[in-house]
């Protein structure tokens, strides 16, 4: 009995999935008890390193990282449904990808980003395996988000946005008056 290269591709993709779903869930569901409590944290914030004080950013702002891992279950979900697969991808890149670049600035354990690097680049190659159906919908989407370019728009724009911008000063300042 002879396998087919289609077969070997299907195969893989889901070991990638499962791989990078059940880490994603399990690290999603152990948010809340990832990070310790911020009473913990004696030092000022100039004294610890990066990687404490990460930990302590999202120790003080738990429903963060609960919210955090609710998307990173959500993904793995999304990734596992064969139809919501490529969403899924979606999702969990965008966490990822947060996840990447906090591991390498505040200097966390090398394991922990090597870890992320694998699961991005299994989504990336789930991704690739789905690109033709990923290039139709944008093509589906370009058609529908037309968009001429007059020279009136230039002066409306202008206008919204200095509107936008004197409304959003206007509640900062009201902000910082009624709590002084």
């Amino acid at each position: 009995m002879k396998i087919s290269k289609a077969e070997i591709f299907n195969i893989f993709e889901w070991i990638a999935v499962y791989i990078v779903a059940v880490y994603m869930i399990i690290y999603g569901v152990s948010k809340p008890m990832q990070f310790g409590d911020i009473q913990s944290y004696r030092q000022p914030i100039n004294e610890m390193d990066s990687m404490s004080l990460m930990w302590a950013f999202y120790s003080y702002s738990k429903p963060y990282a609960i919210i955090i891992g609710v998307f990173e279950v959500l993904g793995a979900v999304l990734l596992m449904i064969p139809t919501t697969r490529i969403f899924g991808g979606f999702v969990l890149s965008s966490i990822l990808i947060n996840i990447i670049l906090q591991d390498y600035f505040f200097k966390v354990h090398a394991g922990a980003l090597a870890n992320a690097i694998l699961f991005q680049l299994l989504i990336l190659i789930i991704l690739f395996r789905h690109r033709g159906k990923i290039l139709d919908a944008l093509k589906i989407l370009r058609g529908k988000f037309i968009f001429k370019i007059r020279w009136i728009y230039i002066p409306i724009g202008i206008v919204m946005i200095a509107i936008i911008e004197l409304l959003m000063f206007s509640i900062n300042y009201l902000i910082k008056f009624l709590n002084p």
